[in-house]
C-alpha cells in the first residue's frame, strides 16, 4: 500500500473526526467551503479538497479570490488540477478586518452580516489551564488521545463534544492526570476550563546550546515526529511513504499502551509540509520539548532539524535515508536507523571470518568476473578476508566464454573440505551463471558448497530460485520478514483492522522504530542514547545495532538480519 489517500481514508474513518465527503449526486460538482484552514508563514489558507469536476474557475468563485491567486499559492498546479488534490486557498478575511480567531475582539467588521456575539469562556474557580491541540486535518480523536496518552471519552468529556452530530472539530483541550484521575473516579469536571492557546508566531532561529535535558517535569516524555503529509504529491511521493510509516507508528503507540508501556509518552506529529521549509518549522517551537524526534524522511529535510537537535542535546533518528550518514559525523545525538548497505559485504566476511581459521576444515573461494579485479566489490573482499586472517583462493573468469567452466571451477575448490564461496558482484548475469555452475560441481560432483551473497541478490528476477536452496545461499539483509512470527502477524492483523489495508515496508519501519525507542527509554530514563549503543535488538523488520560513525559522532545500525535459503526450500532466520 503506497497510497496516500487509502491511509488518509482509513485515518478519518477509524474515529470520530474525520473529512465529510462533499455530494456527489450533481452532474456539475458544487464547490464547498472547507472548514480546514492552515497558517503558512503568517498567511493563512483554506485547505481544499478537490473533487472530480471542479476547475479553478469554480473554486475560485466559490472563495471569491482569482485563479491567480490560486495559482500563486500552489506550484504543483503547473501539472494541472485533478481530483484527490488538496490545494491552498488565501483567506482574505484573516486579513481584511474581518473577525478570526487571531484576531483581538474589538477588530472592525463587515456591515453586510450582523456581528454574533462573541461566546465567554467558561472558567473554574482557581482558572485552571489545559493545553489546547489542533487537530490536523488527517486525524482522528484515537490519534490524538494516542499522542498525549489519554482517552478518548476523557477528550470527549472535557470539550463536551457531541460525537453523533459528525462536526468536524478543529481543536481541543488536552486531559491532564488530575482530570484523568477524576474521570476514574465517576465525578469529571465539565465546566470548561480555559486552555493555553498555541502562540503562531515564528520567531528568529537560534540554537542555543544547553546542557542535558533533565528528566521532565511532568514525568512525560515528548516523542515528535515530523513527515511531510503532502497530500497535493509535490514531493514525488514521500507523502504515501510517510503515511504508511505514520500509521505503523500509530499501530505501536497502541499496541505498547495496550501493554502498559507508553503511560509516560506523548507523540507530538509534525506535518512539514505545512511549512516553507525545516528551518520555518524550528523556528515555529514545535520541536522545543521533544525529548526524542524522529524524521524527517529526506537528507535536504533533515540537515536543519539534526543541527537544531544538536544544539539543544535531543536525540533524532534518521528513519529511512541513508543519505543522512554524513550528518552523523561530529554529532553525537545522531542515529541513522537503516543500515548502510555496503556494511553488508563487510558483515559476510565477518560470518566466514567467525568460523575460518588454519585449523578448521573449510575453504573459502571468492569468484568474481574477468575483467573486474578492480571493483569496489572485489578489492573490498580481497582487502577484508586479508584483514581478518582468513585464507582464500580466487576463480575469476568470462561468463560468456562458453561451457565447460565448471570443470575449472571445481579446481578452485575442495572436494574433501566444507567450500564457503562469496561471490562479490551485483551483475544479475554473472551471479546466474556462477551459481549454474557452482551447482553442477555441488550435484554432479559430491562437493559441499554454501555460498555468500549480497542482500539485492533477492531481488533478482531471473535467477532460478532452486540455486539458492541447492547452495544454502546466505544474505545478509537490511530488512526481512518471516511471516511465521507470531509477532508479525499480530501486527498485521491489528494494523489490517485499524486501517483496512495490507502494511508496506515503510509500515514495518515506522512499528519497528517506535517500539525500539519506546522500550529504550522506558528502560534508560533520558540515559537511554548511552543504554541503547552495542546492545543489540531483533525487531519485525530489522535488527538493531547501534555503533559510532566515528570518535566524538553520531551512530549508524549495523544490524543485518542473516536468512539461509535451505534445501528443504525453507528460508530460516540464523
Amino acid at each position: 500500500m503506497r497510497l496516500l489517500p487509502t491511509v488518509i481514508l482509513c485515518l478519518a474513518l477509524i474515529g470520530p473526526v474525520g473529512y465529510q465527503a462533499a455530494a456527489q449526486g450533481f452532474v456539475a460538482t458544487p464547490v464547498e467551503i472547507s472548514t480546514d484552514k492552515v497558517n503558512v508563514k503568517g498567511t493563512v489558507y483554506w485547505l481544499h479538497k478537490v473533487l472530480k469536476g471542479h476547475t479553478l474557475y469554480s473554486i475560485s468563485k466559490a472563495y471569491g479570490v482569482s485563479v491567480d491567486e490560486i495559482k500563486a499559492a500552489n506550484p504543483s498546479l503547473s501539472e494541472g488540477l485533478k481530483a484527490g488534490m488538496l490545494i491552498y486557498i488565501p483567506d482574505k478575511a484573516a486579513t481584511t478586518g474581518t473577525v478570526t480567531a487571531d484576531q483581538p475582539e474589538n477588530t472592525s467588521v463587515t456591515t453586510e452580516q450582523p456581528t454574533k456575539e462573541k461566546p465567554q469562556k467558561k472558567v473554574v474557580k482557581d482558572k485552571k489551564k489545559y493545553k489546547k491541540y489542533n487537530v490536523k486535518w488527517y486525524e482522528t480523536l484515537d490519534d490524538v488521545a494516542v499522542k498525549f496518552n489519554v482517552t478518548v471519552e476523557a477528550i470527549i468529556s472535557l470539550n463536551d463534544i457531541d460525537t453523533v452530530s459528525g462536526k468536524r472539530i478543529r481543536s481541543v483541550m488536552i486531559p491532564d492526570k488530575e482530570y484523568m484521575r477524576s474521570m476514574e473516579t465517576g465525578q469529571p469536571d465539565t465546566t470548561g476550563e480555559t486552555a493555553e492557546e498555541e502562540d503562531d508566531r515564528i520567531p528568529v532561529v537560534t540554537f542555543p546550546v544547553t546542557e542535558q535535558k533533565p528528566v521532565p517535569e511532568n514525568g512525560v516524555y515528548t516523542i515528535s515526529l515530523v513527515l511531510p503529509f503532502n497530500a497535493s504529491g509535490r514531493t514525488d511521493n514521500i507523502n504515501a511513504y510517510a503515511a504508511d510509516f505514520y500509521a505503523g507508528v500509530l499501530t505501536a503507540a497502541a499496541d505498547l499502551k495496550e501493554k502498559g508501556l507508553f503511560s509516560g509518552f506523548e507523540l507530538n506529529v509534525v506535518d512539514l509540509s505545512r511549512y516553507g521549509s525545516a528551518w520555518e518549522l524550528i523556528a515555529d517551537n514545535v520541536l522545543n520539548d521533544s525529548e526524542l524526534i524522529i524524521g524527517p524522511i529526506s537528507e535536504r529535510d533533515m540537515q536543519p532539524i539534526a543541527s537544531y537537535a544538536r544544539s539543544r542535546q535531543i536525540p533524532v533518528v534518521s528513519p529511512l535515508d541513508l543519505g543522512t550518514e554524513t550528518l552523523a559525523q561530529d554529532n553525537p545525538w545522531f542515529y541513522l536507523f537503516p543500515p548502510q548497505s555496503d556494511l553488508a559485504l563487510a558483515h559476510q566476511l565477518d560470518k566466514i571470518a567467525d568460523t575460518s581459521d588454519a585449523d578448521t576444515v573449510e575453504s573459502v573461494t571468492v569468484i568474481y568476473e574477468q575483467g573486474y579485479d578492480r571493483s569496489d566489490e572485489v578489492t573490498g573482499t580481497f582487502a577484508g578476508l586479508n584483514e581478518r586472517g582468513v585464507k582464500f583462493r580466487t576463480f575469476k573468469y568470462d561468463f560468456l566464454s562458453g561451457r565447460g567452466i565448471d570443470t575449472l571451477m571445481s579446481r578452485s575448490l575442495d572436494s574433501l573440505t566444507l567450500n564457503k564461496v562469496i561471490i562479490p558482484s551485483m551483475s544479475e548475469a554473472f551471479i546466474t551463471d556462477a551459481l549454474r555452475n557452482l551447482n553442477l560441481i555441488k550435484s554432479g560432483m559430491g562437493y559441499n558448497i554454501e555460498v555468500y551473497g549480497l542482500s539485492r541478490w533477492k531481488s533478482f528476477e531471473t535467477i532460478e530460485q532452486d540455486y539458492f536452496h541447492a547452495l544454502d545461499l546466505r544474505l545478509a539483509m537490511s530488512y526481512y520478514i518471516d511471516y511465521n512470527r507470531p509477532e508479525v502477524m499480530d501486527f498485521i492483523n491489528k494494523y489490517r483492522a485499524a486501517f483496512n489495508t495490507e502494511p508496506s515496508s515503510f509500515s514495518f519501519q515506522g512499528y519497528d522504530i517506535m517500539t525500539f525507542f519506546v522500550n529504550a527509554m522506558n528502560t534508560w530514563g533520558t540515559d537511554f542514547p548511552s543504554g541503547i549503543i552495542n546492545e543489540r535488538k531483533s525487531l519485525l523488520q530489522s535488527d538493531v545495532l547501534f555503533l559510532p560513525v566515528s570518535s566524538g559522532s553520531g551512530y549508524e545500525n549495523r544490524a543485518f538480519k542473516d536468512i539461509c535459503f535451505t534445501d528443504n526450500w525453507l528460508v530460516t532466520e540464523e
